[in-house]
């Protein structure tokens, strides 16, 4: 038994070798197959003939058995049967030809078809797995690969270049990734550690009795503000990474955008009433499910909400919306105001980290919300659109179920 493993070992080796060792020409899928339709069209001739050859003989050896037993019949009957000048009629020799051919041809055509579709589907079999390993890396999923081991064609060299581009990618990722926490370590622990300073030299002003209209205090206060937002930007921006190397689609769950709606306008109907604004909620009655983060989802809509409540004067009316598309098969949710709205020139530019329509504004905002918002749009394959409602902006989310 070791015996012929070992020996069919050395075979295969041997075909794998002779494999190699073809000319590159040779090594693609188009000439391969059309070597391979070659083969099949030599094969099919072969069958065709040997088919035929064999038919023909069978119903030829009929016939002669005929012509032997009339023969036998005439010479026992002493001549008095009247004799066949023609025992084989050429009619007869057709049909039989035409019938060996007939069935030859069937056969070929069973064989040719069973070649080819065997033929496809191992060609599509490989573009398959091609296509759905892409797909899981452009998903964040980088670990993932096409198993191929074979140069042979150039299916099997574009499979094995995937893998190796997926290989060094994702080493490349490992390490930005290792580079990034690293650096968040590095920056987020003075940040903390100046805002905490910060605060014990406060308390130290305050015992001293210091007052709060004291330059000293004053600055001490921006000084802290400052910090505060600093480290505000940095998680921002250290969660808007995250979100679109798309680590986060391993928490995806089964949720109910309806909930997330009642969720976010819960938070902030007191804090627009507060704001002497109106929010206005508009929802389904039936649950509108999806795969999901929810916390992230909630995030979107609350940024949103909160963008709509910073830019928008004393007396607005902020609608918060969702529905079902049912078209696309995509849930949505909309948010829109009747505030001063975003310059068409500028509704592309907002969607980039930090950029702000109108940098003179001390709101407090940092430029950062409708890049989160379309991040987490992107995590979940959807899109994010903004619209001019005159006045007014409308921001529509679009996700497919």
């Amino acid at each position: 038994m070791i015996a012929k493993l070992t020996a069919s070992a050395r075979q295969y080796l041997s075909i794998r070798r002779l494999l190699d060792a073809l000319p590159k020409w040779m090594k693609t899928s188009a000439t391969q197959q059309g070597l391979m339709f070659g083969a099949v069209s030599l094969l099919s001739l072969f069958l065709m003939a040997a088919v035929t050859f064999v038919y023909v003989e069978h119903e030829l050896s009929d016939q002669n058995s005929e012509i032997v037993k009339e023969s036998r019949a005439l010479i026992e009957g002493h001549g008095k049967q009247k004799v066949d000048d023609d025992p084989i009629e050429d009619d007869e020799i057709l049909a039989v030809l035409t019938s060996g051919f007939i069935l030859a041809g069937v056969l070929v055509s069973l064989l040719t078809t069973v070649l080819v579709v065997a033929m496809g589907r191992h060609s599509q079999k490989r573009m398959t797995r091609i296509e759905r390993v892409l797909n899981a890396a452009a998903d964040g999923d980088l670990s993932v690969r096409t198993g191929e081991q074979h140069t042979h064609n150039d299916l099997a060299r574009i499979s094995v270049s995937v893998d190796e581009m997926l290989s060094r990618l994702e080493g490349s990722v490992a390490a930005m990734s290792d580079i990034s926490s690293n650096i968040a370590h590095e920056l987020k622990t003075p940040i903390t550690r100046l805002r905490h300073n910060l605060l014990t030299l406060r308390e130290e002003a305050e015992t001293l009795k210091v007052t709060e209209q004291d330059p000293f205090m004053q600055e001490l206060d921006h000084a802290l503000a400052d910090s505060q937002r600093l480290a505000s930007i940095f998680d921002a921006l250290l969660r808007i990474s995250q979100i679109e190397s798309g680590a986060r689609r391993s928490r995806f769950s089964q949720i109910d955008l309806v909930h997330i709606i009642d969720t976010v306008a819960e938070i902030y109907g007191d804090v627009a009433e507060d704001a002497g604004m109106s929010l206005v909620v508009e929802k389904p009655n039936m649950p509108l499910l999806l795969q999901g983060d929810r916390e992230l989802l909630i995030q979107q809509v609350a940024n949103l909400i909160e963008n709509a409540l910073r830019y928008c004067p004393e007396g607005s009316q902020i609608s918060l919306s969702c529905g079902y598309e049912r078209e696309n098969n995509q849930v949505w949710l909309k948010v829109e105001d009747n505030g001063p709205g975003i310059p068409d020139a500028e509704k592309e530019r907002v969607f980039e980290r930090l950029y702000r329509v109108d940098k003179s504004r001390t709101d407090g905002g940092l430029g950062l919300g409708l890049s989160l918002a379309k991040a987490v749009a992107g995590l979940h394959h959807g899109v994010i659109i903004l619209t001019d409602r005159k006045p007014g902006l409308g921001v529509m989310v679009s996700i497919p179920r």
